[in-house]
């Protein structure tokens, strides 16, 4: 069920629709305080913008290496599964 969610970043309240589970809706509210304090401890003195544009970096970083690490990972499922798969069918008792 779609509602609406506020939550604060960079000193400003934002809302948004969304039909996230709440869990979901809170683990993404942590993870960019976790980025903004990070970032904040330590450019004291940058100003939000860039706090912002420096937390989009991270993360999208972030969600390029996990992609990239997930197609390899399919990559290698789909190699040991037809590895087993010509296996099985070469090592069969004529039981199919």
């Amino acid at each position: 069920m779609e509602r609406i969610v506020e939550f604060q970043l960079l000193g400003q309240v934002f809302s948004f629709r969304t039909d996230l589970p709440e869990e979901m809706v809170r683990e993404i509210q942590q993870l960019l305080t976790q980025k903004e304090r990070e970032i904040q401890k330590k450019y004291k003195l940058l100003p939000p913008l860039k706090v912002a544009v420096l937390m989009l970096l991270q993360i999208s970083s972030e969600y390029v290496k996990i992609k990239n690490e997930y197609q390899d990972f399919r990559k290698a499922l789909v190699e040991k599964a037809s590895k087993i798969d010509d296996y099985i069918k070469k090592n069969s008792l004529g039981c199919a």
